[in-house]
């Protein structure tokens, strides 16, 4: 029943690389922020069996082995609904490295509504904080303004997706904001995607829930992947 397309570069050559110096998550004085490779990121990501048991791994991919060029391909605020809300970026936006990974409840039927049928973690690493946080704010900016619209949904239907709620919190001190939406479907029960957003030093992260209820993501797991990844920079 998941209809959310998780975008998977099929010719990561494609993507435009440039070599980068020293450049992540925490400041060096005066020196530019340490960055990592996307092939990096993503073998720090959370196996797909932390969400729950007997989750397994869905479409995944990543940047590569060398940093990407800093030229963004895609605008969010230029981006439709249909478009930004049915992908995960990595690669596009300016990053110079990013990650992500789909994980998918192959049992979820039994106990649904009150089940997590899939998800996706990702994280998004830039050149400089201030990109980061411009990336973030167009990223909550484009939720807010995105109330309602439709994408294809499963066996030939049309979902319409609205927006319930896109509320400010905090994960381990870090910037944060929740989303919550509603997919109305005919012939199937309320389904709903909730997404959790963090923005840390020059990464931006998520997680993003698809099921029968309006849990969002583990705070949590998202600490626990913040934690992870930055163990990947050096520090003072």
């Amino acid at each position: 029943m998941r209809f959310k397309l998780v975008t998977v570069v099929a010719a990561i050559a494609a993507l435009s690389f440039a070599a980068a110096g020293p450049a992540g998550a925490q400041s060096l004085g005066h020196a530019k922020p340490a960055q990592v490779t996307g092939s990096k990121l993503f073998a720090t990501l959370l196996p797909a069996s932390a969400f729950g048991m007997g989750f397994t791994r869905g479409s995944w991919g990543n940047t590569g082995n060398k940093l990407a060029t800093t030229r963004a391909k895609d605008h969010i605020p230029s981006l439709s609904c249909n478009y930004f809300e049915s992908h995960v970026f990595w690669g596009f936006l300016g990053d110079t490295a990013g990650a992500a990974l789909d994980y998918d409840n192959p049992n979820w039927a039994p106990a649904f509504p009150n089940t997590i049928i899939s998800g996706y973690e990702d994280v998004l690493q830039f050149a400089t904080t201030a990109t980061a946080t411009t990336l973030y704010s167009q990223e909550r900016a484009k939720y807010v303004a995105c109330r309602t619209f439709t994408e294809p949904g499963p066996s030939g239907t049309t979902a319409q997706v609205s927006t319930l709620s896109v509320s400010n919190t905090t994960v381990s001190g870090h910037r944060a904001f929740v989303v919550t939406e509603l997919a109305s479907i005919p012939g199937y029960r309320p389904l709903y995607f909730t997404f959790l957003y963090v923005y840390s030093g020059t990464n931006v992260y998520s997680l993003e829930n698809f099921g029968g209820t309006t849990d969002k993501p583990s705070v949590t797991l998202m600490g626990t992947m913040i934690h992870r990844i930055q163990t990947l920079y050096p520090h003072k």
